[in-house]
């Protein structure tokens, strides 16, 4: 089976590896880092940019596309499903089990801007945590430090601090954190080390089983003792260290794929 993976960055890796530990398969990762972070770019942008990109892996043979990025379901999903005939699985933050645990202590939701200014994060809000206090914490600075930690091995511990510090988290820690953004999970020590007391919840674990569930029922689950191979394809070039990085991270092949955007 071929599965594809489409995030702005590296964040979608974070779900990839959840998912590859439960579902051998042939994997496709496409990182639109063309047009990284998504979570600065309008609706009707990241909808038709997500087209393409589905486009390309159907085209790849993907038999299922897992949207590995928090804005990027919350802004198009709906749309790709109308689109295309193959299966989607969307990434949403994790408001449900955060409102079952945490209702009455409160939670915070940290994501993109694009994510907290959503329609799609309030109607999750509304469904699952209507009587709970839920706040929310946009950053695109915390996606730009993960990129930099997973490529370059750089110390973002500080960066990462003085972020929090801007959104007001560490003066006021909340109970538990929803990493809304599946760059985040990337940064869990840096995170952890200035929010000790607090509990961090994602959806990387849930979004393996959906996964392995479509397979199964699909029928066309890769056998462990087969040998497969993974895709690393990226819109924008990438240096030599990325590229390095690339095969570092358990990719096969890697292609640069720059078509541009039919609308920005």
């Amino acid at each position: 089976m071929r599965i594809g993976f489409i995030d702005s960055g590296v964040g979608g890796l974070s779900i990839l590896a959840a998912v590859r530990a439960k579902v051998p398969a042939h994997y496709i990762y496409v990182m639109d880092n063309q047009y990284l972070p998504y979570g600065e770019k309008s609706e009707a942008f990241i909808q038709a940019r997500l087209a393409q990109l589905s486009a390309l892996l159907v085209e790849q043979g993907a038999e299922l596309i897992v949207i590995a990025c928090n804005t990027a379901t919350t802004q198009a999903v709906a749309s790709l499903r109308q689109q295309f005939e193959v299966p989607f699985v969307g990434t949403v933050p994790a408001i449900k089990p955060a409102a079952a645990k945490y209702c009455q202590s409160g939670f915070t939701v940290m994501a993109t801007p694009a994510t907290c200014r959503s329609s799609y994060l309030r109607g999750l809000i509304t469904e699952f945590a209507p009587d709970c206090v839920v706040e929310t914490a946009g950053s695109s600075e915390l996606v730009r430090l993960a990129e930099l930690k997973v490529w370059y091995q750089q110390d973002v511990s500080s960066a990462v601090a003085a972020e929090l510090s801007r959104l007001g988290l560490q003066q006021q820690p909340p109970a538990a954190l929803v990493l809304g953004c599946t760059h985040f999970p990337f940064l869990t020590a840096e995170l952890a080390a200035c929010l000790p007391d607090t509990v961090f919840l994602d959806t990387a674990d849930a979004i393996a089983r959906r996964v392995q569930a479509l397979a199964t029922v699909g029928g066309n689950v890769t056998h462990a003792s087969e040998e497969y191979r993974h895709s690393y394809i990226s819109s924008g070039a990438l240096d030599e260290r990325q590229r390095v990085r690339v095969t570092e991270l358990g990719f096969d092949q890697y292609q640069h794929w720059s078509k541009p955007a039919t609308t920005i």
